[in-house]
């Protein structure tokens, strides 16, 4: 996914330009630094209500990018699934964690701008969650890792847990993001991919499998889940 196929009818080509246009465009310059008509005419549209005709708004442009990006990072998600429950692996804790970041990582920095543009879209909470519960045909596989991570971290309420996983995939997202901004920087402390790799993998275990030091009763807080 990420390429333009001709094969398309011109209207969906136009569509998908679009799309990726908008990825790319949130991605260096924000969810609230981009208009609309500013991506059409990034997307090379003379129409500077052509997203508005597409999509009818920037919230239903930012499900559309997730509904584009997120059948690729599933199918390749349930692919590790599959091998870590071949292996009899599918309830170790550091093999859920690779399975949640591998898709992102394994993205090809030069055909999508798609985890930069999550770290984004994060930062806005009710525009996140919009987007995402419109996508649950495409997140069988996140919601598989979630069922491993509660069955493997039993020693978590089931708040906390929560809690938890939704840090862990803020972190993995930001760090990707900008692990891919920085990477012909020096900001990975002379560390190759696989040192990288596996420093967040350990990183995201660490802050799932802690320790939890019971603090007394509290109102209830809501997080909202996270996509990836």
């Amino acid at each position: 996914m990420g390429r333009i196929s001709e094969s398309r009818p011109v209207r969906e080509r136009s569509s998908v330009a679009l799309v990726e246009t908008a990825e790319r465009l949130f991605a260096v310059h924000g969810i609230d630094g981009v208009s609309l008509r500013q991506i059409a005419v990034a997307a090379g549209h003379r129409n500077p209500a052509v997203v508005q005709y597409h999509f009818g708004s920037k919230s239903a442009l930012l499900q559309a990018i997730l509904e584009y990006r997120l059948p690729e990072i599933n199918a390749a998600r349930l692919d590790i699934l599959d091998r870590l429950r071949r292996d009899g692996r599918d309830g170790e804790l550091r093999g859920l964690v690779e399975s949640m970041a591998r898709p992102l990582l394994d993205l090809d920095p030069a055909k999508t701008h798609y985890v930069e543009f999550l770290s984004r879209l994060m930062a806005h909470r009710e525009e996140l969650r919009s987007a995402y519960m419109g996508t649950v045909s495409h997140v069988l596989s996140a919601k598989i890792t979630a069922g491993g991570l509660k069955a493997a971290l039993t020693h978590l309420p089931p708040r906390l847990l929560e809690y938890r996983f939704s840090m862990a995939t803020e972190l993995m997202v930001h760090v990707i993001a900008h692990q891919r901004a920085n990477v012909h920087d020096d900001e990975n402390h002379g560390l190759s991919r696989a040192e990288f790799e596996s420093g967040l993998f350990d990183a995201m275990v660490g802050l799932l499998s802690a320790p939890h030091t019971a603090v007394p009763d509290e109102e209830p807080t809501s997080h909202p889940d996270s996509p990836s």
